[in-house]
């Protein structure tokens, strides 16, 4: 089956790459309200990405992981979470890391 990035990106890494988020904003003790409004989802949506019931893990590389996280703190001064996330997405193209997630995917 040909991978679609799209779906790849709206199912898997855009998920994933929130749960990093949450991780790294509760460890800068960001509260569950703040964090939606940052990252525009609602509380509940947080609270399934913490309770790991949305948002496959995904073992990301260091180098990205790092993106995410410099991304995150970038989020706390009040960048745009969607910009962020865009901008991650297109790291991953550029290293061609998006191909070993969508190898993952089963659907």
């Amino acid at each position: 089956m040909d991978c679609l990035t799209q779906k790849i990106e709206l199912n898997s890494i855009i998920p994933a790459i929130r749960m990093e988020f949450i991780k790294v904003l509760e460890e800068n003790n960001i509260s569950d309200a703040e964090i939606s409004r940052k990252l525009n989802i609602t509380k509940a949506a947080v609270s399934q990405y913490k309770h790991k019931k949305r948002g496959k893990s995904i073992n990301f590389p260091a180098a990205i992981k790092k993106e995410i996280e410099n991304a995150a703190k970038e989020i706390i001064k009040g960048k745009n979470a969607n910009s962020e996330i865009a901008k991650i997405i297109n790291e991953m193209k550029k290293s061609k890391y998006i191909c070993c997630v969508c190898r993952e995917c089963k659907s």
